[in-house]
């Protein structure tokens, strides 16, 4: 049955050649969510009809969503009664892996509670101007690794401002800010989280003001290898209170935190420039100050990482702090390995001594490696010295141990403080999208796509068929395929990326379910058809949902569900709750940089014999003959992607790579929405590394499953990447949007090929 469907303001005709109606745009609202059994899709629904400027204001009261919300309007404002009046739950969360996703630019949220999401409580990617205040996240049960990673998590976002907010219960970092520029962390309250906050890769930060307790490890300054921005520098970590951070590591094994002692106060890994001063650190069984080398936080390091990687903290500056009852039951691995050395108990500030052995100078480590650590009143230090470790010095206990600090009295220069610039105005096409929304066709009958019986989808004139050789997997529905151009237009080949459609080309597809998939004359239930429209400006997409009758289908830009039943291939009866995604979520996967693009029709996954009803023909060379393509090469030039469960088209490398490049890749290369993982997932891609073999994982949280690897060759039951196509769990599978079932030929499919890797 179909449940809360939402449209929007619309008119019933949509100019395909341009916005001539841009001078029109509406000054900026304010509008107020009402309480009520609709509010998932009402609240989707104003952050997709939201104009830069407006202010959405969301009453006092606990609010229950049980999918992702996603927000893509610049200049928008979203503020609730305060983060203890205005909750939005997302306990029992079945779609989606975070609570809101983000990419607008000059975002604000403030005075709201985002609680028990499945993966990440609020993510914004991408951003240029996000502010975060008064913003609680929390995960409310007791601390374990199915908590989401991260509780507020701007990343590759520009002048970050997180201020007034509490974080509590990350599985990972409470408050999380990654590859990102210019930010201020200030006055924040980060609680029971095994990363209080975390400042990864990102470029020049002001961490101030702010209290971390009781969280595995206080604040945390990481560089990670694999990630687009390499090297984190200009930090500064000042003036906060950072006292019992204790907490039992309930990290997913895998994860880097995992890594991460009980009673870490500050922690400085790989990162450059870092200052930290003026902070209160008290009460941590560890230590209260580490800096410390990515080796030596029980990662392995391999060679390929230090090509564009550098493992070792320079520049960094400990001054004038305030550190108290350290070191009293030193944990994790790095206590049990150093700890003897000691006696046992651990020194106020730890430093590994590990440098970049290429700039060891007669053994002697240059002078911008070694940290400065000055005015730190009567505090214990020591060097490990771990540059200079002889594997036998561990069993002998002989290992050179220092605890001198007058080397280390360096005067640095202090790190400039952060200022954040005002905001920009809104780009002159930022209202483009809602614009198209608003005046989007109420009904898929108006398209005029199809002739008679709607249902029956029988083409009318300039429609065309097409399918695909390895297709996107959607829950097992059957999918029918079609495209319109304009008379007298053609469609362009391109080698790469999809074939250029013209401007007013319509593309469709129609999702459905079989009654029964063993016996195809007992028909089918359609459930969705999406429109994606070339515009002047560029591809815009929507879905309309199918009526009980079967008759039309009428937009739903706020998404909805739909409960199926049906009789599977193995004569087995199956159910689903089948998503049909918002307008905002649909960027999730078509979105590339700053343009919106189809995903399936790239010519090697069109290039296969088809039976449209005139007989098996070859799709690009019979659209080559009616003149509808142009600039085809000759059919041997064309590269053919494998079909995914037909071996004869290809090995169970080529297959299972085209699977990934179909259903993965559109989000997992250097341009889409899981760029910041790291992970590159293109059949283009040839470096075993960025497509996951031993790559370590960035950002999984639970979805690690306590591997250590996206793929480890030969073990697929330790590979990451094989554990989040097999799991249903919202906040683990894989792709996270509009699929909920597990295609298990296509696990299989990939499991032989981990097998088969060396």
């Amino acid at each position: 049955m179909v449940t809360y469907v939402f449209t929007l303001l619309m008119t019933d005709n949509l100019d395909h050649s341009s916005h001539a109606f841009a001078a029109e745009i509406p000054k900026p609202r304010i509008t107020k969510l009402e309480a009520g059994p609709n509010v998932q899709y009402d609240l989707q629904s104003k952050l997709i009809d939201a104009m830069p400027g407006d202010v959405i204001e969301l009453p006092e009261g606990h609010f229950q969503f049980h999918r992702q919300l996603d927000i893509t309007t610049s200049h928008l404002t979203i503020r609730g009664a305060g983060s203890n009046k205005t909750v939005l739950s997302f306990k029992g969360q079945a779609s989606g892996g975070a609570g809101l996703e983000a990419t607008g630019d000059q975002l604000i949220l403030e005075g709201i509670a985002v609680e028990d999401t499945a993966g990440n409580a609020i993510k914004v990617l991408g951003a240029d101007g996000v502010t975060f205040r008064d913003v609680r996240t929390e995960w409310t049960g007791p601390a374990a690794s199915t908590n989401g990673a991260y509780g507020i998590y701007p990343v590759q976002c520009n002048n970050v401002l997180i201020e007034n907010c509490t974080a509590i219960g990350a599985s990972d970092a409470g408050i999380y800010v990654g590859q990102s520029r210019n930010v201020i962390v200030r006055s924040n309250r980060a609680e029971k989280n095994v990363a209080g906050i975390e400042i990864e890769n990102t470029i020049h930060a002001d961490v101030y003001d702010n209290v971390a307790t009781q969280n595995t490890g206080g604040i945390l300054v990481f560089d990670l290898p694999g990630l687009q921005i390499k090297s984190g520098r200009q930090v500064r970590i000042h003036h906060n209170q950072v006292n019992d951070n204790n907490h039992v590591n309930f990290a997913a094994k895998g994860n880097v935190v995992a890594s991460v002692p009980p009673g870490m106060g500050i922690m400085v890994m790989a990162t450059d420039q870092v200052e930290v001063n003026h902070n209160t650190i008290k009460h941590h069984q560890t230590t209260g100050i580490a800096v410390i080398a990515y080796q030596a936080s029980g990662k392995r390091l391999k060679k390929r990482d230090t090509t564009d990687f550098d493992p070792y903290p320079e520049l960094i500056s400990v001054h004038d702090n305030q550190i108290s009852d350290s070191g009293y039951a030193p944990a994790g691995e790095m206590g049990l390995l150093l700890a003897p050395f000691v006696g046992g108990i651990f020194p106020d500030i730890f430093w590994d001594g590990v440098g970049d052995p290429t700039q060891i100078n007669e053994g002697t480590l240059t002078e911008k490696q070694i940290p400065s650590i000055r005015n730190n009143g009567n505090i214990r230090f020591t060097n490990f010295d771990l540059s200079h470790i002889n594997p036998r010095d561990l069993l002998t206990g002989r290992h050179r141990i220092t605890s001198e600090l007058k080397s280390h009295q360096i005067n640095r220069p202090p790190i400039p403080k952060v200022t954040l610039p005002p905001g920009k105005p809104p780009r002159k096409d930022a209202s483009a999208a809602v614009l198209v929304y608003r005046t989007a066709k109420k009904t898929l009958s108006e398209y005029g796509l199809f002739q008679g019986n709607l249902a029956s989808h029988l083409p009318t004139k300039n429609v065309y068929p097409y399918e695909l050789n390895t297709p996107l997997f959607s829950d097992y529905t059957h999918k029918y395929r079609f495209f319109q151009i304009p008379e007298g237009e053609q469609i362009r080949y391109s080698k790469q990326g999809p074939i250029q459609f013209p401007v007013g080309t319509v593309i469709s597809k129609t999702f459905a379910y079989p009654v029964d998939m063993t016996d195809p004359t007992q028909g089918e239930q359609l459930l969705e058809t999406r429109i994606e429209l070339r515009q002047q400006d560029g591809w815009y997409g929507f879905s309309y949902l199918w009526n009980e009758e079967q008759t039309e289908a009428t937009l739903a830009l706020g998404g909805s569900e739909v409960d199926v039943n049906w009789i599977h291939t193995d004569g087995k009866k199956r159910k689903n709750r089948y998503q049909i995604p918002n307008a905002n979520q649909c960027l999730n996967c078509h979105q590339q940089g700053d343009d919106f693009v189809p995903i399936g029709p790239i010519a090697a996954n069109l290039n296969g014999v088809w039976d449209h009803g005139h007989g098996p023909v070859n799709q690009l060379a019979d659209w080559t003959k009616r003149g509808l393509l142009a600039e085809t090469p000759a059919l041997p030039e064309i590269e053919t992607l494998p079909v995914m469960d037909h071996h004869q088209t290809g090995s169970v490398s080529q297959r299972a790579r085209a699977w990934l490049h179909v259903n993965c890749a559109h989000c997992h290369n250097p341009n889409g929405s899981a760029r910041t993982s790291g992970l590159d997932l293109r059949l283009t891609q040839r470096d075993p590394a960025k497509f996951g073999v031993n790559k370590v994982p960035v950002a999984a949280g639970h979805g690690s499953g306590g591997r250590s690897y996206d793929i480890v060759p030969g073990k697929p039951d330790e590979s990451i990447l094989l554990y989040r196509i097999e799991s249903d769990d919202p906040g683990i599978a894989m792709p996270s949007v509009a699929k909920n079932l597990i295609p298990v030929e296509a696990a299989a499919l990939i499991r032989q090929w981990i097998e088969q890797l060396d």
